[in-house]
Formats: structure tokens, C-alpha cells, sequence
């Protein structure tokens, strides 16, 4: 009889935590949103992911080809979380990250990735 009780006992615990791992991936897939697409021939990501309070906001950028120069801004709303100029890495992408307070549902998240030459792509990920 006791030992029907501890298998019960152990088959219950497994089920509880079977459910709050669960719960906790459910949770963390609420608070993360990723938008991709292309433009003139680039591909995009942009991503938003709470993480420690805040928001980890990424962005990346595939393009045709290593050593090209683009424009990125970041912005959270209309505040600037990362600008400046970055060069595609041997493989023809940037990636790029920057942290923003609030939860990743709490604003709008653009970047915009302008070319040298070319039209700029933007990306938006929000309301």
C-alpha cells in the first residue's frame, strides 16, 4: 500500500510540474512578437522580447552580399533606441539590439535600414 502511495505521490509531482513548465513557456510565448519580410532584394527581421523588467528589441538585416553600408535606426516610438552606420559581416547581414523599458506590447518598434544606394527598408512590430 505505501508503495502505491509514493508512485501516486511521485506521478502527481511529475504532473504539477509537467503543467507550470507549461504555463511558463505559454507565458514566455506571449511576451515575445517577431515581424520578417523583404525589401529591394533584403530581407528583414524585428523582434521584441521581454526579458529582466524591460524589452530586448532585435533587428536583423539580410542583404545580397558582404561590405555594404547601411543607415539603421531603432526606435521605440518616436525615441531612438540604437542610429548609425553598420557594414554587412561576410555572410551580408547586421544584426543589431538594443533594450527598451515596459513590456514588448507596450509601444510601436520600427527600424529602418537605408542603403548607400537604394531605397530604405522599414519595419514596424506593434500597434
Amino acid at each position: 500500500m505505501a508503495k502505491k502511495a509514493v508512485i501516486g505521490g511521485v506521478a502527481a509531482a511529475a504532473v504539477v510540474v509537467g503543467l507550470g513548465t507549461w504555463w511558463v513557456v505559454d507565458d514566455r510565448a506571449e511576451a515575445q512578437a517577431t515581424e520578417r519580410g523583404t525589401c529591394g532584394g533584403a530581407t528583414w527581421e524585428l523582434s521584441a522580447e521581454g526579458e529582466d523588467g524591460g524589452t530586448e528589441v532585435s533587428a536583423e538585416l539580410q542583404s545580397s552580399g558582404p561590405g555594404e553600408a547601411w543607415e539603421v535606426e531603432l526606435l521605440r516610438g518616436d525615441t531612438a533606441l540604437l542610429t548609425g552606420s553598420r557594414t554587412t559581416d561576410e555572410d551580408g547581414e547586421i544584426d543589431v539590439d538594443a533594450f527598451a523599458s515596459g513590456a514588448p506590447g507596450d509601444a510601436t518598434y520600427a527600424v529602418t535600414f537605408t542603403p548607400a544606394e537604394g531605397e530604405p527598408c522599414t519595419a514596424t512590430l506593434g500597434s
